[in-house]
């Protein structure tokens, strides 16, 4: 986040407003946002990269079908002896994906997807047993395992929207599509979100937030969400079971991962 802050502070076409958004206004001609320090800015664009509640999206009209997983992901950094070269190392458990993100220095994040009360348990043990048992599920990959003050809980769901664009407002990112951290699709799919929305704003830099080009953003981005978030919620509830039409599926999804 400080690199990303520092780019977009140094970026000449980027106005970086430190301010949330309280509300938003939308009309045929333009999207107008009303900010928490009361100031407004408007644009005939507004891009709703706003997270999986997001606001923006809802102002737009814009319905979001969700649906719980017995899951939770028990996120949290820790320090590690060896170090891991910039490389992300993802197990597959029965309970769902254990996922080590690289930090700077020897440090990582961890996203450890198990069931809601292990999750708990998980969360209330002491450093050095939690360090123990990150280590252990890791098979030592990274060496001696030292966890970070401050445990996260966060409870799995998949969530959907009716549509990817309308009303002056394009979402990408979580407020596009949400689903289990499995092979960081998440992210992948969000930079191609991105890629696609400036794509089409490019072609259309007359009105890049006019029906026409929010239909073809729609158009573009709705075969590559749906079929990137049907596999990935495939492969996690295979993870669930060890049937073996469950772990034919798995292998489905797996293989649709690329």
């Amino acid at each position: 986040i400080p690199i990303l802050a520092k780019a977009a502070s140094a970026h000449d076409g980027i106005h970086w407003l430190k301010s949330t958004v309280e509300s938003w206004s939308l009309n045929a001609d333009q999207a107008r946002a009303r900010l928490a320090d009361g100031g407004e800015v408007s644009a005939s664009l507004a891009v709703a990269a706003d997270g999986r509640l997001s606001p923006a999206r809802e102002a737009a009209g814009i319905r979001a079908f969700a649906r719980p997983y017995p899951q939770s992901a028990l996120v949290l950094n820790f320090g590690h002896r060896s170090d891991h070269g910039f490389v992300s190392t993802e197990f597959h458990t029965e309970t769902g994906p254990f996922t080590q993100v690289p930090l700077p220095g020897r440090r990582s994040s961890l996203v450890w997807v198990v069931k809601p009360e292990t999750a708990q348990e998980l969360a209330a043990l002491d450093d050095a047993t939690l360090s123990e048992r990150i280590e252990q599920q890791m098979q030592s990959v990274l060496g001696r395992v030292s966890v970070e003050a401050g445990r996260q809980i966060y409870p799995m769901s998949a969530a959907s929207p009716a549509r990817f664009a309308q009303n002056r407002v394009a979402l990408v990112g979580e407020a596009a599509h949400v689903f289990p951290p499995i092979g960081a699709q998440g992210l992948n799919l969000g930079i191609r979100d991105i890629d696609d929305l400036i794509g089409i704003a490019s072609e259309n830099r007359g009105d890049p937030g006019a029906s026409r080009s929010l239909a073809a953003y729609d158009t573009r981005r709705r075969p590559d969400i749906w079929a990137r978030s049907g596999a990935v919620n495939l492969l996690n509830m295979s993870l669930l079971s060890d049937m073996l039409p469950a772990q034919l599926a798995r292998s489905a999804g797996l293989n649709a991962l690329g």
